[in-house]
């Protein structure tokens, strides 16, 4: 049986006579125009046609690279939204701290790339023992953290001061203040990833989870 052969591609002959065939089908079809390569003899100088072809197609370029990354960043967002959605209904049908406790843990490690978190908060808050509870902490490198409504993520020198309550292998970490006052709360987010919460990051979303989280932590306490 004889294999078929493969068609051969156009020829410039086929395609210029395409062309002249449908005189439109540059205005059809941009795409093809903004890629065309068409000179213009000007002996050894550049034509300011050229130049301001190739300004437009370096400007699109540059424009279609902006709205990539605005979409991209969109998704992200929108993915974001949508995991804090599902840890807002977890947090409400939490009836103690100790199930809070554990719903934060589920969902910030599988959810936001949190390898370790614990919280700082005094042994009144949770009357049931509970490994994610650290009551006895020493308050005063946390001061500040403590008086602030702002989530920060911590420069590489603070480290130190809360890998104890995360583990040694936490190479970024984050403070998300929960309560101040008399019975101040931190929760304390590590990751194994050094870019995961570098101080370089925005707070946007660690700001509303420690507004989420705070709410639901203060009904849980003061109830």
């Amino acid at each position: 049986m004889k294999k078929p052969t493969a068609k051969p591609a156009a020829d410039a002959d086929q395609v210029a006579a395409y062309l002249l065939l449908n005189p439109d089908f540059l205005e059809s079809h941009p795409q093809v125009f903004e890629t065309l390569n068409v000179p213009h003899p000007t002996g050894g100088a550049v034509s300011l046609v050229e130049r301001q072809v190739a300004a437009l197609r370096e400007r699109n370029r540059a424009l279609t690279a902006r709205l990539d990354a605005v979409i991209e960043a969109a998704h992200r967002h929108d993915g974001q939204y949508r995991k804090l959605l599902e840890l807002a209904a977890a947090l409400a049908a939490c009836r103690d701290v100790p199930a809070l406790l554990h719903a934060l843990a589920t969902h910030l490690k599988r959810d936001f790339g949190t390898d370790a978190l614990r919280v700082l908060a005094p042994a009144s808050a949770a009357p049931g023992a509970t490994p994610l509870l650290v009551s006895a902490f020493d308050a005063a490198p946390f001061a500040a953290d403590i008086d602030s409504s702002k989530a920060r993520c911590l420069p590489e020198a603070d480290l130190p001061a809360v890998r104890p309550y995360l583990d040694a292998q936490v190479a970024s970490a984050a403070i998300v203040p929960l309560a101040a006052g008399n019975a101040p709360a931190l929760l304390l987010l590590g990751a194994h990833d050094a870019e995961r919460f570098s101080p370089e990051l925005g707070t946007l979303l660690l700001d509303r989870l420690a507004r989420l989280v705070g709410a639901y932590w203060h009904g849980l306490v003061a109830g």
